[in-house]
């Protein structure tokens, strides 16, 4: 299962030099939106990647869900993405562990997506997600926001702000 919260976030703002972080970049397309079924090509092409996302049943379904993955082959990932829907989403992750004992997730968009950037944290359980304070340095939690969801990304686009603007920063 994952449990997870994410914060919309600003480069500029981080309180550590993410230049040292572990990282990782990441391609990833979306083979259908319900149920979710994403495949990844990690480091461009070390590792490909095929998760699948359901509900939890009687939990809270935009901070926890169900998820399997499983590593497959160059050849698998090629005839997944001839199933890909939508548009695919480039980042860069940038893997902190905190002083907390928590991993900080730092995604960086990339190509269509540029100027957006989440930091994502996976908690134990959802009280202890739901009790974690907002780091000071982020913009605003986009956990209960689903057009910020990277599935919503890559089938609606951008999300687009009050004045309808593509807005990376709500």
């Amino acid at each position: 299962m994952e449990i997870e919260r994410k914060w919309l976030i600003r480069k500029e703002k981080i309180p550590f030099d993410i230049s040292s972080c572990e990282k990782m970049h990441i391609d990833q397309a979306y083979v259908s939106f319900s149920p979710t079924i994403r495949v990844r090509n990690i480091d461009h092409g070390k590792k490909h990647i095929l998760t699948v996302k359901t509900a939890v049943t009687g939990s809270d379904p935009e901070l926890s869900r169900n998820e399997y993955e499983t590593e497959i082959t160059e050849e698998e990932y090629r005839e997944l993405m001839k199933l890909a829907r939508g548009q695919t989403v480039s980042k860069t992750r940038h893997i902190k562990k905190a002083e907390n004992g928590l991993k900080y997730e730092i995604d960086v968009f990339e190509g269509r997506f540029s100027g957006l950037a989440y930091l994502e944290i996976e908690f134990s359980d959802e009280s202890t997600a739901s009790a974690f304070p907002d780091p000071d340095w982020v913009e605003c939690d986009v956990t209960y926001r689903p057009e910020y969801k990277n599935a919503s990304l890559a089938k609606n686009g951008m999300p687009v702000s009050e004045t309808g603007k593509e807005n990376p920063n709500g």
